[in-house]
C-alpha cells in the first residue's frame, strides 16, 4: 500500500476514534482466537492510505502487540475500514447505504463466493476475510495483507497486459461465482440495487453534471478542432444520467445479471508477486458500490479507468474476449446450468451497455488519475463552491487525463456513445 502520510500515535490527536484502543482489540482477539488468556501490550494506529486515495471510507492500520499465557509477545497488523468523517460524506453515502451494504457483503456473500472458488481448486486469497464486522461502530476489521507481499499497483501508471488479464480472471471467477450462488439461493442478491448510478438517490448527480461541465467547459478552450467534441458533449449532457442509469437496467432475461464490485479499478486490487517481480497472486477489495447487474459495469469500468495508457486505445475487445472465455469455462466447471450467451450474444450484451465506457472516463477516471492532492477529498469531489470548482479545474488540467481523452472522444463518437442513443 501506499505510505502513510500521518504516523501519530493512538495517543495524539489524528481524528481517531477513542474507542479504537488496546481494549477494544483485547476483547476481539479473546473472541475470534478463542483465548481468553490474550493480553494486549500496545496498539498503534496510523492513517493507511495518504489524502486523495481514497474518498467513501476512512482506513487505519493498526499494529497489535499481545501475549497468551505462557507465550512471548506476538505482533499483528490490521486494517480498520470505516465511514468517511465529513458530515457531506456521512450524508451523500448514506443515501446510498454503502457501509450496511458492504458489511452484509463481507459478513453473508464473501463467504459463499469464496466456497464456490474453493470447489474450482482456488486457494488464493481472492477476497480479504473479515476479522470481525462490527456493526456498532460501523467497521469492517482485516488481517493486514501487506504482511502477506500484496501491495497495490501504481494507479497513476495503469495495469499492463499481464496484471489486467490477471485482473479479468478473478473478475470472471467473481462474477461465475455469483451466477452459480444465485441460481441455487434466488434472493441473495435482491438487496444489492444501488451501484454507482441509481435512482435511488440523486445525491451523486450534482458530481456528474459538474465533473461533465468540466470538462466541457476543458475541451472548448483547445485547438478549434476540439471544439466539435465539446460541442457534442453539451448537447449529450441533458441525457448524460439516464442514459448511464440504463446501463442498470436489466432489461431482459437473456442478458447476463451478476453480482457486480461496482468500483473496480486499480486501488481496489492488491498484487503479490514473486522474486522475479512477476505477479503471482492478487485480492479484490470493496464492496461498497457492489450491485446485481449487468457484468458490462465492471467491464467497462475496469477497463477504462485502469489498462495502461497504450492497452485502453487498442486491447478493449481482446480484453472483453478475454474475460467471456473465462467465464465460460468457470460457469461450465461450477454446474451453472441457466442459459448461457454466445460470444456473439456476450459482444451484444456489451455493446448495449457501453456507453458505461463514457461515464468511466468522463466521470471517475479524471479524479483517480489526478496526482495533485491539494483539494482531493470528498467534500471537494461534491461541493459546488469555490474549492470545488479549482479541484475541477485541477482533474481536468492533467496533461494525463488531456491525452487519454483525447484518444477517447473519437472511438465514442464513431460508437455513437456521444449522441442520445434513444
Amino acid at each position: 500500500m501506499p505510505e502513510e502520510k500521518c504516523s501519530s500515535r493512538i495517543e495524539e490527536s489524528c481524528e481517531i476514534p477513542a474507542w479504537l484502543n488496546s481494549d477494544y482489540f483485547e476483547q476481539l482477539l479473546k473472541k475470534v482466537k478463542g483465548d481468553s488468556t490474550i493480553k494486549v501490550q500496545s496498539v498503534d494506529v496510523k492513517y493507511a492510505l495518504p489524502k486523495g486515495e481514497n474518498y467513501a471510507s476512512v482506513i487505519y492500520r493498526v499494529q497489535v502487540v499481545f501475549h497468551r499465557k505462557d507465550q512471548l509477545s506476538i505482533s499483528r497488523s490490521y486494517i480498520v475500514k470505516g465511514m468517511a468523517l465529513t458530515d457531506l460524506a456521512v450524508q451523500k453515502l448514506g443515501e446510498y447505504n454503502v457501509y450496511e451494504k458492504e458489511m452484509d457483503v463481507y459478513e453473508l456473500v464473501v463467504p459463499e463466493l469464496k466456497r464456490l472458488s474453493r470447489s474450482l481448486g482456488d486457494r488464493s486469497e481472492l477476497y480479504p476475510s473479515a476479522l470481525t464486522v462490527d456493526r456498532d461502530h460501523s467497521v469492517i476489521i482485516f488481517d493486514d495483507l501487506s504482511k502477506k507481499g500484496f501491495i497495490m499497483p501504481d494507479r497513476s501508471v495503469g495495469l499492463d497486459l499481464t496484471h489486467m488479464k490477471m485482473s479479468l480472471q478473478l473478475t470472471a471467477k467473481l462474477h461465475a461465482t455469483s451466477l452459480k450462488l444465485a441460481e441455487m439461493h434466488p434472493t441473495i442478491f435482491d438487496r444489492y440495487t444501488t451501484g454507482m448510478m441509481t435512482r435511488e438517490t440523486d445525491a451523486f448527480y450534482p458530481f456528474f453534471y459538474e465533473t461533465f461541465d468540466a470538462l466541457t467547459n476543458e475541451i472548448s478552450t483547445w485547438d478549434p478542432k476540439w471544439h466539435y467534441y465539446s460541442n457534442k458533449l453539451r448537447k449529450l449532457r441533458p441525457y448524460f444520467i439516464e442514459q448511464g442509469l440504463k446501463v442498470f437496467d436489466h432489461e431482459s432475461d437473456d442478458d447476463l445479471r451478476v453480482f457486480a464490485q461496482g468500483d473496480l479499478w486499480v486501488n481496489n486490487l492488491l498484487f503479490k508477486y514473486d522474486s522475479n517481480g512477476k505477479p503471482i497472486d492478487l485480492v479484490l477489495l470493496d464492496f461498497q458500490f457492489a450491485c446485481y447487474a449487468t457484468p458490462m459495469i465492471d467491464l467497462c469500468y475496469f477497463f477504462f479507468t485502469s489498462a495502461n495508457d497504450e492497452l485502453r486505445q487498442s486491447c478493449f475487445e481482446e480484453l472483453m474476449q478475454y474475460y467471456y472465455y473465462h467465464l465460460a469455462c468457470y460457469t461450465k466447471r461450477l454446474g451453472y446450468s441457466k442459459k448461457f450467451p454466445t460470444l456473439h450474444q456476450f459482444q451484444k450484451q456489451l455493446f448495449k451497455k457501453l456507453f458505461y465506457a463514457v461515464y468511466s472516463s468522463t466521470i471517475p477516471l479524471p479524479v483517480q488519475i489526478n496526482e495533485d492532492s491539494t483539494d482531493a477529498d470528498f467534500d471537494a469531489l461534491l461541493g459546488i463552491d469555490e474549492r470545488s470548482q479549482r479541484y475541477r479545474r485541477t482533474i481536468m488540467g492533467n496533461k494525463r487525463y488531456q491525452r487519454i481523452i483525447k484518444g477517447l472522444l473519437p472511438f465514442f463518437d464513431r460508437k455513437g456513445l456521444l449522441d442520445k442513443l434513444d
